[in-house]
C-alpha cells in the first residue's frame, strides 16, 4: 500500500505515462530509501531537478530541507561561500556571519545541480565534505558536522572529463554511487499530450485564457525532437498561446508553420554534446506532421534551415540502396522527414 502511494504521488509531479519514465520512477522508490548519494544524468531541460525533489520527498528525511545549488552559476569563490558559509569580516563584503547550504541542508537533502562545471580545485574541497560529512566556513577554523545526503546533476559526459583531467577521478567516484539516467522528451514522445496539456492549463490559470489545442496542433506537437527536451517544450507552448489568435491553438499558429522555428535555428550547427545520450539530429528540432488535410505541412528544418533540395535526396538515396531509414540518418533527418521531402520533392521510389 505504501508503495502504491509513493507511486501515485510521483506520477503527479512526474506527468507521463511512457515506459521510460514508468522505470524511472520505480527506481526513484528504490533509490530514495537509502543515505547513498545519487547522480542524475540527463540532457539539459529534461527535468533533473525534478526528479531530485522527488527522491527527497520520498525519503526519510521529507520533512527535511531540500536545497537547491546551480554550481555552473557561480564563480569558484562565491561558490565556496555559498556551499561552506563564510564568518563575519572573512573578505571584503563579509560584513556578517552566513551559514552555507551544508548547513542549510542539515538532515535534509542538498541537491548539487551542474556539478561538473565546479573547478579542479574546488573538486577537492567538495570530496572532502562528502567523504567525511565535514567543513569550515570560509574564514574559520571551527569544523562543522553535518549530516547531509547529496543529489548531483549533470549532463557532462564525465568519464571523458575524468580522462581529460577536468574532473577528479576519486570525486567521480565519490558521486557515482547511484546513477539515474533522467529520459530525453524524444524518448518519451508518447508524453508530450500530456505535458502539453498541462503547460496550457498552467497558462490558462495564469492568464485567465480558456485556450485549447486542436487535434492538428497536438500533432504538430508529437512530431517535434525538442532538443531542450521539458523546457522547450514548456516555452513552446507558452509562445504558441500567447500569440494564438482564436479559442484554439491551430497548426499554423506555430513558429515552425511559417520556417521560424527557434529550435531549429538554435541546433542549426548540431546538437550540444551529452553524456551518452541518443544523439539528437541536427536537422530534427521540428518535423513533418503528415499532410492529408488540406493545409500546408510543416517541412523539417535542416541544418541549412530549409527542406533538401530533390539532387542532395536523391543523391542520399542512391548512396543507401533507396533506403529511406539509412537515408534519412545520412542526411540528419528522422523517417517521417524524409518521407515529406520525398512527397514535397516528387521523387518516386526506386524498387530494387
Amino acid at each position: 500500500m505504501g508503495c502504491q502511494m509513493e507511486r501515485k504521488k510521483i506520477s503527479k509531479e512526474m506527468l507521463g505515462d511512457s515506459q521510460a519514465l514508468r522505470e524511472l520512477r520505480e527506481h526513484l522508490v528504490k533509490v530514495a530509501k537509502a543515505k547513498t548519494t545519487v547522480l542524475l544524468r540527463g540532457e539539459s531541460g529534461t527535468g533533473k531537478e525534478l526528479v531530485a525533489k522527488a527522491i527527497h520527498e520520498l525519503s526519510p528525511r521529507a520533512k527535511q530541507p531540500f536545497i537547491k545549488v546551480n554550481c555552473a552559476a557561480l564563480t569558484e569563490t562565491l561558490l565556496e561561500s555559498d556551499l561552506f558559509g563564510h564568518e563575519k569580516g572573512a573578505f571584503t563584503d563579509a560584513s556578517s556571519l552566513r551559514k552555507g547550504r551544508f548547513e542549510a541542508a542539515d538532515k535534509g537533502t542538498l541537491f548539487l545541480d551542474e556539478i561538473g562545471e565546479i573547478s579542479g580545485s574546488f573538486q577537492a574541497k567538495l570530496l572532502r565534505v562528502l567523504q567525511e560529512q565535514e567543513f569550515e566556513r570560509v574564514g574559520s577554523n571551527h569544523t562543522i558536522k553535518v549530516d547531509v545526503r547529496v543529489i548531483a546533476a549533470t549532463n557532462r559526459d564525465l568519464e571523458t572529463a575524468v580522462q581529460r583531467k577536468e574532473f577528479r577521478q576519486d570525486l567521480y567516484y565519490r558521486i557515482n554511487v547511484v546513477t539515474l539516467r533522467v529520459p530525453a522528451l524524444r524518448e518519451r514522445r508518447g508524453d508530450i499530450p500530456l505535458l502539453a496539456a498541462q503547460f496550457l492549463k498552467n497558462f490558462n490559470t495564469e492568464n485567465d485564457h480558456t485556450l485549447t489545442f486542436a487535434p492538428e496542433a497536438i500533432e504538430v506537437l508529437m512530431n517535434c525532437e525538442f532538443p531542450g527536451n521539458i523546457r522547450e517544450l514548456e516555452n513552446c507552448v507558452q509562445r504558441t498561446a500567447v500569440l494564438a489568435t482564436g479559442p484554439s491553438i491551430l497548426r499554423t499558429d506555430f513558429a515552425c508553420y511559417a520556417d521560424q522555428c527557434l529550435a531549429a535555428a538554435l541546433w542549426k550547427n548540431g546538437p550540444p554534446t551529452s553524456e551518452k545520450s541518443t544523439t539528437i539530429q541536427p536537422s530534427a528540432a521540428c518535423a513533418a506532421p503528415p499532410v492529408g488535410d488540406g493545409q500546408a505541412p510543416i517541412g523539417p528544418a535542416t541544418s541549412r534551415g530549409r527542406v533538401p533540395d530533390a539532387d542532395t535526396v536523391i543523391a542520399a538515396m542512391e548512396k543507401c540502396g533507396w533506403v529511406q531509414a539509412k537515408a534519412a540518418r545520412l542526411l540528419g533527418l528522422t523517417p517521417r522527414q524524409i518521407g515529406y521531402v520525398l512527397r514535397k520533392r516528387g521523387i518516386e521510389i526506386k524498387r530494387l
